[in-house]
């Protein structure tokens, strides 16, 4: 392992001070910052923050590689905790069909949508799937994202979710991206299959295969994917198993999957486009992070952005991820900051402790990163603007320079260090 000293920066944003709980309310918009500061990291882990000419001299003793941030900003590396980027082919024919007018529920129907993906995924190899999935994570790191929550559902089968999950550990064994397995078996009804037949076919047949191999177990609770009777009864069975649920609910309506946060402890609950006031009451009670992809209210929501707001307001802890899926083929939680900030009435300094500290507790890995703080995991990336300020207001351009993976680059002067 090596040691860098990243120096001549204008800020360092360290998001410190969160402790081991999620930001709400008024502590979202504060961000913690050091200006011309040096960051130190040694043996994967960060040394800490320090002044000029005291990280010159530490760099000095530890031996580091100075590496110049050319005046411009460090921060955490962004942690993207909703994704479905492990998947074979394409759906390119699905956008033209909603340009059209087609609705989400009107192609899945029609036998496209999430149907497409299971076949085409099924049909590939793991080699193939392994090849498609790799590329969607380089273009992730490209965008500054250190870790990333990747989920299965699209085999809807024992072979098909294990060979998902073999190709998220291959992931993950690359030491690119700091990867967390989710298991999804119920994100469509298969084709044939009644709702009852196949959580049975889940909870006898699956669950036990993937005990000890993920930490989280995710459910699509909403109308034309799964009832909250049916998830419901698949997450009691995969805590008896040590999994921790996530869910994604209130997507394309409310079918009262928020209940079950009345009875279970639920990680995160994920889009809440058509969540009212009863529900976010529910999700404040719980304790739960509610983690919005307004990338996805982009792509097949019709201009309905959700009022991320209303749950700050609530005191309820807020993340955002990119649901980078292949209905949402997007991997940049840049571009997912914008559309929050310019759609979802939120302030840059919340969405930034959203796609950091709060994306990190949501995922139990607050520990380890999210801040820059001493004894963290060095993962660290230095974007090419003076001011966290101008990251929505500049998406479009290449944004990050350098990307740090454990305490190593990954990414240097937007080159892939491969």
């Amino acid at each position: 392992m090596h040691s860098y000293l990243i120096e001549n920066t204008s800020q360092v944003l360290t998001m410190a001070g969160a402790g081991w709980e999620p930001l709400k309310g008024d502590r979202m918009r504060r961000l913690r910052i050091r200006e011309n500061s040096s960051v130190l990291v040694d043996d994967g882990k960060i040394i800490g923050v320090f002044d000029r000419e005291k990280g010159r001299q530490l760099g000095e003793k530890y031996g580091s590689t100075f590496i110049d941030a050319k005046g411009h900003t460090v921060m955490p590396g962004m942690v993207d905790s909703h994704t479905h980027v492990v998947y074979a082919g394409t759906r390119e024919d699905e956008f033209y069909m909603k340009v059209r007018g087609r609705s989400y529920l009107e192609i899945l129907t029609s036998g496209n949508g999430i149907y497409s993906t299971v076949d085409q995924t099924r049909s590939a190899t793991e080699d193939q799937i392994f090849s498609q999935s790799l590329f969607r994570v380089y273009d992730a790191i490209w965008s500054g994202t250190t870790t990333m929550e990747i989920k299965t559902g699209y085999g809807l089968d024992l072979d098909s979710e294990s060979r998902m999950l073999n190709v998220i550990n291959r992931i993950a064994g690359l030491g690119i991206m700091n990867v967390v397995p989710t298991f999804l078996p119920l994100h469509a009804i298969p084709k044939g299959s009644r709702e009852d037949s196949y959580l049975e076919y889940v909870t006898e047949r699956m669950l036990p295969k993937f005990v000890g191999k993920v930490r989280f177990a995710d459910a699509f609770c909403d109308r034309g994917a799964f009832s909250p009777e049916v998830t419901e009864a698949f997450f009691r069975a995969a805590i008896q198993a040590g999994m921790i649920p996530r869910m994604h609910a209130d997507e394309l309506a409310d079918i009262g999957c928020l209940r079950i946060l009345d009875s279970l402890k639920i990680a995160s609950v994920d889009h809440l486009l058509y969540t009212g006031d009863e529900g976010r009451e529910r999700i404040r009670k719980s304790g739960s992070v509610a983690t919005f992809l307004p990338i996805t209210a982009f792509n097949i929501a019709d201009g309905k952005y959700p009022d991320i707001g209303k749950f700050i307001q609530d005191n309820i802890p807020v993340a955002i991820a990119t649901d980078s899926s292949p209905v949402s083929y997007n991997t940049s939680l840049i571009f997912a900051i914008y559309l929050a900030v310019r759609y979802c009435n939120i302030s840059i300094e919340e969405a930034l402790n959203a796609v950091t500290v709060n994306a990190a507790y949501s995922l139990g890995i607050l520990e380890n990163t999210g801040t820059i703080e001493p004894g963290k995991r060095a993962d660290l990336i230095i974007l090419n603007t003076d001011d966290y300020r101008k990251i929505p207001y500049e998406y479009g351009s290449r944004l990050v320079d350098t990307v740090f993976i454990a305490g190593e680059p990954v990414m240097r002067n937007g080159v892939m260090q491969l």
